[in-house]
């Protein structure tokens, strides 16, 4: 009994030494960095991923330890010593917003001002990225200077800089669960695992806005954003739908609300083959939207829907007239009173109002490029459709007199003549 007592006794003493000597680890930063400064020392290509996956946990545990600044430093010698210099420039970024006024931030700086000024990748965003240093804060909180960070990190548009920076802004989030920031942090790694190609975590984290930040008023573009995440990337047709359609419903002043709507339609039509729901969203769209560009090409998806899927010729006639009428300045005008030829040609096989449209299209707008090759057409089927040789005669006439050193003039002589000689017969 004596012996088992003895041995309980022993094992917990070594317990509680074993406690003891992990606490003494906790307790001793230094120690530890400067045993991560020897490993470095030796300049080691085969430590690389060892240092940077132990330079990283040595600032998840000594946050604010003396020496954190310092092993920020290393992490971006490593990363030069391995020729990744976007992502030593990226570190250098980082001891220079997390550490002002340290000897580490004054090392870092010059640094990264040197392989920015001479490294060709870095040709297309070398001011932005010079600027960003010279703006980097100084004197504000950990909290304001990590913020500053993270906006700042994204300019160097790297996948292994977005890969860190998905870390970074989880750790954001972590450290300063009450900071105002949180939602913009949160947007942020959404984007951020977009850009990595974690298309499902981008999603779930924009939703992660609706629970943690319900009165953002960055919810509308997070909905939106989840709502084309969940159409384009993902197939999830329906629930895009959903999304968006919360947008519209939830945050209808927002400047993503007409947006979404005009997405919703795009959806229906395109994936879901729902082309009521289709035409109603391009309806609802046009009816709120100041964007006259962006009203015409949902009329003009109306009246492709009208015409290829429900078959509803009369309402394809008006979407396309819609255009004409009210907007006839944009480029899309004149091919959409061509189309309403088309229609009453190809659909109807209402010939006379199909030569009709053609002429009346080149009246309205006499410098479409098509318009010779229009008055030719117009005047082909009052030949061979119509019979009405003096119609065709006329049409071609236009061409000629109009478009006199025009191949399609060439054309209409040869046709003129042809539905001369029919007409004398």
């Amino acid at each position: 009994m004596a012996r088992i007592q003895t041995w309980r006794q022993l094992r917990l003493a070594v317990v509680l030494l074993l406690w003891a000597a992990a606490g003494n680890a906790r307790e001793n930063p230094e120690k530890l960095f400067l045993y991560l400064q020897e490993v470095f020392n030796r300049h080691d290509k085969n430590l690389h991923s060892f240092l940077l996956a132990e330079l990283n946990q040595y600032i998840v545990n000594f946050p604010a330890g003396e020496k954190a600044p310092a092993a920020q430093f290393l992490i971006a010698k490593v990363y030069q010593e391995k020729g990744d210099k976007p992502q030593a420039v990226a570190a250098f970024f980082k001891t220079i917003y997390l550490y002002p006024g340290t000897n580490w931030q004054q090392e870092a700086a010059p640094a990264a001002r040197k392989i920015i000024a001479e490294e060709g990748a870095f040709k297309e965003k070398r001011a932005k990225l010079l600027a960003l240093l010279d703006t980097a804060p100084k004197g504000q909180s950990p909290a304001d200077r990590y913020f500053e960070y993270l906006l700042a990190a994204p300019a160097f548009e790297h996948a292994g800089v977005f890969a860190v920076l998905v870390d970074d802004a989880r750790k954001f989030l972590i450290l300063f669960p009450e900071d105002a920031r949180q939602d913009t942090a949160t947007q942020m790694l959404a984007e951020v695992y977009a850009k990595t190609g974690e298309k499902h975590e981008a999603e779930v984290t924009y939703r992660r806005l609706e629970y943690c930040c319900a009165e953002s008023p960055l919810l509308p573009a997070a909905r939106y954003h989840r709502g084309v995440l969940l159409s384009k990337e993902l197939g999830e047709h329906k629930m895009a739908v959903d999304a968006l359609n919360e947008v519209a419903t939830k945050n209808p002043q927002s400047e993503y609300a007409v947006l979404a709507i005009f997405k919703m339609g795009e959806i229906k039509k395109e994936k879901l083959k729902d082309y009521g729901g289709a035409i109603a969203d391009y309806r609802r769209f046009v009816e709120t939207s100041a964007d006259s560009a962006k009203a015409v090409e949902a009329l003009w998806a109306i009246a492709e829907i009208n015409t290829d899927n429900t078959k509803d010729y009369g309402s394809a006639i008006a979407a396309y007239t819609e255009i004409v009428e009210k907007h006839k300045a944009d480029k899309r005008a004149a091919p959409a009173f061509e189309k309403i030829g088309d229609v009453f040609k190809d659909k109807l096989a209402d010939y006379n109002k199909a030569a009709e449209q053609y002429a009346k299209m080149v009246e309205a707008f006499p410098y479409y490029e098509k318009a010779p090759e229009l008055l030719i057409k117009a005047g082909g089927l009052c030949e061979d459709k119509l019979k009405d040789y003096q119609r065709a005669l006329d049409y071609y006439r236009i061409v000629i007199d109009k478009f006199p050193q025009s191949k399609t003039a060439d054309e209409a002589r040869k046709k003129f003549d042809k539905a001369r000689a029919k007409m004398a017969k």
